[in-house]
């Protein structure tokens, strides 16, 4: 059956405008504090010490390791800055790559074990989730995570449907091999998203027998050949590691809110919060996949095959969702890997042949629009939640910090400042200015000092005199501090 007649080919196009438009994004816009400025630092700061066996970021006032999560990421991001040079396009180009090579499987798998233009409807109803697509252009580790969890379930997938056994086992190794890639990018919890919904689904169809396929001595030893040697040379490196990550980090997160975390990261939220926080991630899909289950499911689904692989999508979101649900320490991105599967589930349930084509030709607006807006916000965010223009007006009038003055940021030096001014920003732990100030002293008579907007007024405590206003980009302020041995003059 032709399931469209017209319109994959404006799809495609669509999709190839969106993801240049990201990528042009992804160039001009600054990193934004905190995530992006603290991962982009992280990987700056492997491309500049050499150390690629435990990432590093300036906190307080110490560079210290940074073994909240493992490698992959960083190793991405370094890789390419040292290609590319340490600038906002190297640092999120492993999130655009990892999104691609996810819409790429998501097309094959589809094609070849889903029902005429699933493959299509699939990666359009993905690519045209907005949240899909901000994240895919931005400095997380989610979209690689994603690309490895969501792609492992994609190839079990294929797995289960394949019916040739030779076939099955090169499917069979790559679950191995992205399992192993996820617990390198984010750790055990990839192993958790994965076994979670394919042991319900063996369970619900009672498929143990195929689970005879797997290439389970070559997958296993791949996978430990894969992640042993990182985590056996770091906690040789930084002792007390191992305890900190599997115990602190991937244990006690789920079950206490005080759980020695060091290094911020999740917010707490309710339980639950993770069911509103995929409808809103999946929007707006989400609306028309809740409709579907409220009619009841979709009718007249031919064949025991095609029963278990719309049970296996399911699942493979819902069974996700459910895990991040009995979490409170969360963030947004965490339900990013469930999108594919929900995608995939929805091109199937959707059977109709009017609904699809109505599906294809809204998804390709919404792609087309996202390229468009991708492109028009540069220029209303440049000088947003960023230190980049500031920086660049403090490297102006200090001759690219040649002057010899410090530069010093009100409070707490952001991450993008430490990335945008690396060994020239004074880093410091949050503290008043004063404080600040009196570190500078011996480096100069005079002190880069930047505050924001806001609070120009704690710049009254100073001396009458001392403070003279620069240069002001966004939401912050520079200016420059005459000291002497006592201080602040």
């Amino acid at each position: 059956m032709t399931v469209f007649r017209r319109g994959p080919g404006m799809a495609l196009i669509a999709l190839c405008v969106l993801l240049a438009a990201r990528a042009a994004s992804m160039a001009l816009l600054p990193l934004t504090d905190a995530t992006e400025g603290r991962y982009a630092q992280v990987s700056q700061e492997m491309v500049a010490t050499g150390d690629w066996v435990t990432p590093r970021i300036w906190m307080e006032e110490a560079h210290l390791p940074f073994l909240g999560k493992p490698p992959l990421f960083f190793w991405a991001a370094a890789g390419a800055m040292k290609i590319f040079g340490a600038n906002e396009f190297a640092a999120r180009l492993p999130s655009l790559l990892a999104a691609v090579a996810l819409l790429a499987l998501l097309f094959s798998v589809m094609r070849r074990y889903g029902d005429a233009g699933s493959g299509l409807l699939s990666i359009m109803v993905t690519a045209s989730c907005g949240f899909f697509v901000a994240v895919g252009g931005s400095v997380a580790v989610d979209m690689l995570f994603s690309a490895c969890v969501a792609g492992s379930l994609l190839a079990y997938f294929a797995f289960v449907s394949e019916p040739e056994r030779r076939i099955r086992r090169r499917w069979s190794l790559l679950v191995f091999l992205l399992l192993a890639l996820g617990f390198l990018t984010k750790g055990p919890v990839a192993v958790a998203l994965f076994g979670l919904p394919v042991l319900i689904w063996t369970v619900r169809w009672r498929g143990w027998a195929q689970l005879r396929d797997h290439r389970w001595v070559a997958g296993t030893l791949l996978f430990l050949a894969l992640v042993v040697p990182w985590f056996a040379l770091c906690e040789m490196r930084n002792p007390g590691f191992l305890k900190y990550f599997f115990v602190n980090e991937n244990l006690l997160r789920f079950v206490t809110h005080d759980y020695g975390d060091a290094y911020g990261g999740g917010h707490l939220y309710p339980r639950g919060s993770a069911l509103l926080m995929f409808v809103a991630a999946a929007a707006p899909w989400s609306l028309w996949g809740i409709w579907l289950a409220f009619r009841g499911g979709p009718k007249g689904r031919p064949g025991n095959l095609a029963d278990r692989q719309v049970e296996f999508l399911f699942f493979g979101f819902a069974a996700g969702v459910l895990f991040w649900c009995l979490a409170r320490q969360l963030l947004f991105t965490y339900v990013l890997p469930m999108l594919p599967l929900f995608a995939a589930w929805l091109a199937l349930v959707t059977r109709n042949e009017t609904a699809r084509k109505r599906m294809l030709a809204a998804t390709t607006a919404l792609a087309a629009a996202m390229a468009v807006v991708s492109v028009v916000c540069v220029p209303l965010m440049r000088n947003t939640s960023t230190t980049r223009e500031i920086v660049r007006e403090a490297v102006r009038l200090a001759d690219g910090g040649k002057s010899g003055e410090p530069l010093v940021f009100e409070r707490k030096t952001p991450y993008s400042a430490l990335f945008y001014a690396r060994g020239w920003v004074m880093p410091h732990p949050k503290e008043k200015l004063e404080a600040s100030l009196r570190r500078c002293v011996g480096h100069g008579r005079s002190v880069l000092v930047v505050v924001g907007s806001g609070r120009k007024k704690e710049l009254k405590g100073l001396a009458p005199g001392c403070w003279s206003e620069l240069a002001v980009a966004g939401e912050w302020v520079l200016g420059r501090v005459i000291v002497s041995e006592g201080g602040p003059r």
